[in-house]
Protein backbone atom coordinates (compact mmCIF):
# COMPACT_ATOMS: atom_id res chain seq x y z
CA UNK A 1 0.00 0.00 0.00
CA UNK A 2 3.11 2.21 0.23
CA UNK A 3 3.59 4.76 -2.40
CA UNK A 4 -0.16 4.17 -3.96
CA UNK A 5 -2.50 6.90 -4.29
CA UNK A 6 -5.68 6.86 -2.34
CA UNK A 7 -6.91 9.77 -3.95
CA UNK A 8 -7.50 10.73 -7.31
CA UNK A 9 -5.55 14.52 -8.40
CA UNK A 10 -8.70 15.50 -10.72
CA UNK A 11 -11.39 14.58 -7.82
CA UNK A 12 -9.52 16.74 -5.29
CA UNK A 13 -8.44 19.47 -6.86
CA UNK A 14 -6.53 22.04 -4.23
CA UNK A 15 -8.64 25.68 -4.61
CA UNK A 16 -6.46 28.28 -6.09
CA UNK A 17 -5.91 31.41 -4.76
CA UNK A 18 -7.91 34.13 -6.68
CA UNK A 19 -6.66 37.91 -6.65
CA UNK A 20 -9.88 38.59 -4.89
CA UNK A 21 -9.12 35.99 -2.12
CA UNK A 22 -5.82 37.71 -1.83
CA UNK A 23 -7.23 40.90 -1.63
CA UNK A 24 -9.07 39.92 1.19
CA UNK A 25 -6.45 37.96 2.95
CA UNK A 26 -4.32 41.45 2.59
CA UNK A 27 -6.97 43.64 4.07
CA UNK A 28 -7.63 41.60 6.97
CA UNK A 29 -4.09 41.37 7.74
CA UNK A 30 -3.75 45.15 7.77
CA UNK A 31 -3.01 46.77 11.13
CA UNK A 32 -5.96 49.24 11.12
CA UNK A 33 -5.34 52.95 11.77
CA UNK A 34 -5.72 54.03 15.80
CA UNK A 35 -9.15 55.16 16.69
CA UNK A 36 -8.70 58.84 18.26
CA UNK A 37 -10.08 58.80 21.90
CA UNK A 38 -12.30 61.28 21.15
CA UNK A 39 -14.19 58.93 19.10
CA UNK A 40 -14.47 56.54 21.63
CA UNK A 41 -16.55 58.80 24.34
CA UNK A 42 -20.21 57.53 24.61
CA UNK A 43 -23.02 59.39 22.95
CA UNK A 44 -26.25 60.21 24.31
CA UNK A 45 -28.81 58.23 23.05
CA UNK A 46 -31.46 59.00 25.53
CA UNK A 47 -31.49 62.10 27.91
CA UNK A 48 -32.24 60.91 32.02
CA UNK A 49 -35.04 62.68 33.05
CA UNK A 50 -35.33 64.09 36.44
CA UNK A 51 -37.72 61.80 38.45
CA UNK A 52 -37.85 64.08 42.05
CA UNK A 53 -37.40 67.52 43.15
CA UNK A 54 -37.07 69.40 46.51
CA UNK A 55 -38.44 72.85 47.31
CA UNK A 56 -36.96 74.99 49.80
CA UNK A 57 -38.51 77.33 51.80
CA UNK A 58 -36.62 79.91 53.47
CA UNK A 59 -37.40 82.07 55.62
CA UNK A 60 -36.64 86.10 54.41
CA UNK A 61 -37.46 87.89 57.72
CA UNK A 62 -34.17 86.59 59.36
CA UNK A 63 -30.75 87.59 57.84
CA UNK A 64 -28.44 84.38 56.12
CA UNK A 65 -24.73 84.69 55.67
CA UNK A 66 -23.75 82.29 53.16
CA UNK A 67 -25.96 79.72 54.82
CA UNK A 68 -26.45 76.21 52.94
CA UNK A 69 -29.50 74.74 52.33
CA UNK A 70 -28.04 71.05 53.02
CA UNK A 71 -28.55 69.47 49.84
CA UNK A 72 -25.30 67.09 50.65
CA UNK A 73 -26.81 66.28 54.18
CA UNK A 74 -29.98 65.07 52.21
CA UNK A 75 -27.53 63.31 49.72
CA UNK A 76 -29.07 65.29 46.66
CA UNK A 77 -26.91 66.19 43.65
CA UNK A 78 -29.40 68.82 41.82
CA UNK A 79 -29.07 69.06 38.12
CA UNK A 80 -31.39 71.88 37.91
CA UNK A 81 -31.97 75.00 40.78
CA UNK A 82 -34.95 77.14 40.03
CA UNK A 83 -36.46 80.14 41.98
CA UNK A 84 -39.85 79.47 42.33
CA UNK A 85 -40.91 82.56 44.97
CA UNK A 86 -38.82 85.23 46.24
CA UNK A 87 -41.02 87.96 48.24
CA UNK A 88 -37.39 90.06 49.41
CA UNK A 89 -34.25 89.91 47.66
CA UNK A 90 -31.24 87.40 48.34
CA UNK A 91 -28.39 85.98 46.98
CA UNK A 92 -27.32 82.23 45.99
CA UNK A 93 -24.15 80.75 45.57
CA UNK A 94 -23.77 77.47 43.87
CA UNK A 95 -21.49 74.55 45.21
CA UNK A 96 -18.58 76.26 47.05
CA UNK A 97 -19.43 79.16 49.73
CA UNK A 98 -16.43 80.94 47.93
CA UNK A 99 -18.20 81.33 44.72
CA UNK A 100 -19.11 84.63 43.39
CA UNK A 101 -23.05 85.28 44.78
CA UNK A 102 -26.14 85.48 42.09
CA UNK A 103 -28.84 88.11 43.12
CA UNK A 104 -32.16 85.60 42.67
CA UNK A 105 -35.25 86.58 40.74
CA UNK A 106 -38.58 84.47 40.61
CA UNK A 107 -38.34 82.20 37.74
CA UNK A 108 -34.96 82.28 37.44
CA UNK A 109 -33.25 79.06 36.43
CA UNK A 110 -30.03 76.92 36.57
CA UNK A 111 -29.14 74.03 34.44
CA UNK A 112 -26.02 74.07 33.77
CA UNK A 113 -24.34 72.50 36.31
CA UNK A 114 -23.93 69.54 39.35
CA UNK A 115 -25.39 71.69 42.10
CA UNK A 116 -24.19 69.99 45.51
CA UNK A 117 -25.14 72.70 47.17
CA UNK A 118 -26.68 75.56 47.82
CA UNK A 119 -25.87 79.07 49.98
CA UNK A 120 -28.08 81.96 50.93
CA UNK A 121 -27.21 85.67 51.50
CA UNK A 122 -29.82 88.25 52.62
CA UNK A 123 -30.06 91.10 54.72
CA UNK A 124 -33.36 90.43 57.20
CA UNK A 125 -36.59 91.28 55.89
CA UNK A 126 -40.23 91.67 56.73
CA UNK A 127 -41.56 88.97 58.79
CA UNK A 128 -43.62 86.80 56.50
CA UNK A 129 -41.26 86.99 53.64
CA UNK A 130 -40.03 83.97 52.15
CA UNK A 131 -38.29 82.60 48.91
CA UNK A 132 -38.72 79.02 47.93
CA UNK A 133 -36.10 77.25 45.81
CA UNK A 134 -36.57 73.84 43.65
CA UNK A 135 -34.22 71.41 42.55
CA UNK A 136 -34.68 68.85 40.57
CA UNK A 137 -32.52 65.59 41.09
CA UNK A 138 -32.31 61.76 39.55
CA UNK A 139 -31.90 59.96 42.54
CA UNK A 140 -30.78 56.87 40.66
CA UNK A 141 -28.23 58.26 39.27
CA UNK A 142 -24.19 57.41 40.54
CA UNK A 143 -22.03 59.93 40.91
CA UNK A 144 -18.48 57.98 41.58
CA UNK A 145 -15.72 60.68 43.52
Amino acid sequence: MTGQNLFKEEEYKAPRITEETMKEIVAELTPRKPVSPTKLMPELVQEIKDMKYKNFTIDLSVAHTRERINLRTLGIVADTMSIIRADAAFDYIMNDPTNDATPATVGMSEDQFEIEEIYITNAAAAPGNIAIIRVNYNPFLIRIR
